[in-house]
């Protein structure tokens, strides 16, 4: 009986700690989005055309460098965009739905900008 009560308190200090550093915030999300490159829209809001996703968007964004760190789109912008692309699992080799990331295109523009390239 103990054990049970102590399994969700296990489940939570197991998931604590310091918070990803923001070039693997931004990493996660490009790597989620390009998983999903072939959902009808993906390829043209992040203006794509036959580059390579994952390489493409870390060089636009500079989140391929380790010293990255996020201004705008702010962290938690990222954070509250990223969260339609986490929905369905966290699972990193997994890609969203087409409908997980129309939501993200939809919804975010500002983060659809920061990983096509522009600067909003």
């Amino acid at each position: 009986m103990r054990f049970l009560s102590l399994g969700p308190l296990a489940c939570l200090l197991a998931c604590s700690g310091p918070p990803a550093p923001d070039a693997a915030l931004c990493q996660d999300v490009i790597s989620r989005l390009c998983l999903a490159r072939t959902c009808a829209g993906v390829n043209e809001a992040l203006a794509l055309g036959n580059n390579d996703c994952q390489p493409t968007l870390l060089q636009r964004s500079g989140c391929g460098e380790e010293a990255f760190a996020f201004s705008e789109p702010s962290r938690e912008r990222v954070l509250d965009c990223r969260l339609s692309l986490v929905k369905r699992s966290t699972d990193p080799g997994k890609a969203p739905t087409c409908e997980e990331v129309g939501t993200v295109v939809r919804d975010c523009p500002d983060v659809i900008d920061f990983l096509g390239g522009s600067q909003p």
